[in-house]
């Protein structure tokens, strides 16, 4: 039996979440608690000596790191794949990730840092309005990007590691006031509705989102 860990809201968890339920395999979550310090207790830091998540056993091997863990999953549970079968479809794909996991994602940290971790009164708002921009043009390309390939899914046809990757970040950025405006990104808008849809969404939605 895999067993996850994970923390509620953390978009690389999320990644790693809907993977598994997108396989279908069977996995003991273990829900982590960043305000009890549950990661930086030493049976977690065993496991992921940076105290972060997610992390994932499965017997022998743990392992830490979003990517790591999904290429894993697609290595030893291959089906259904989550990648596409043509080397060059993969390429593309594992670049899209790229601009999910590191673009993406650094210009994030700086919204979040103001509007999660910052008193409502001390927040510096012309940091906060440029890191939002800077959230917004980058959707933008994904909108263009996606919208290019003319399918359902990030990468076009079919769901692949893209869209698993992409909707934690798109929904924790809306979260932080940068949401989808339908009149300039009518693709992410419809995307994101067929996303909730699916059961994995529903299955691995943040728990202390639901309140």
């Amino acid at each position: 039996m895999i067993r996850f860990y994970y923390a509620s809201g953390s978009p690389f968890a999320w990644r790693v979440h809907l993977a598994l339920e997108e396989k279908g395999l069977p996995y003991e979550p273990r829900l982590l608690s960043f305000q009890a310090g549950d990661l930086k207790k030493p049976e977690y830091l065993a496991l992921n000596p940076h105290g972060k998540v997610p992390a994932l056993v499965d017997g022998d091997l743990a392992l830490y790191e979003s990517q790591a863990i999904l290429e894993y999953l697609d290595d030893r549970y291959p089906a259904p794949s989550l990648l596409p079968a043509d080397p060059v479809a993969r390429a593309l794909l594992r670049v899209e990730e790229l601009e999910c996991i590191l673009y993406f994602s650094e210009a994030f940290q700086k919204v979040a840092r103001q509007v999660f971790f910052t008193p409502v009164d001390q927040r510096d708002e012309k940091a906060l309005a440029e890191a939002r921009a800077q959230l917004q043009a980058l959707l933008a390309g994904l909108e263009a990007r996606a919208g290019k390939r003319k399918g359902d899914f990030v990468m076009g046809a079919s769901f692949t590691r893209a869209d698993v990757s992409w909707i934690p970040f798109v929904e924790i950025a809306a979260r932080a006031g940068v949401d989808l405006d339908a009149a300039t990104t009518p693709w992410l808008a419809a995307w994101r509705a067929r996303m909730r849809a699916r059961p994995s969404y529903d299955r691995s939605y943040p728990p202390h989102w639901r309140k």
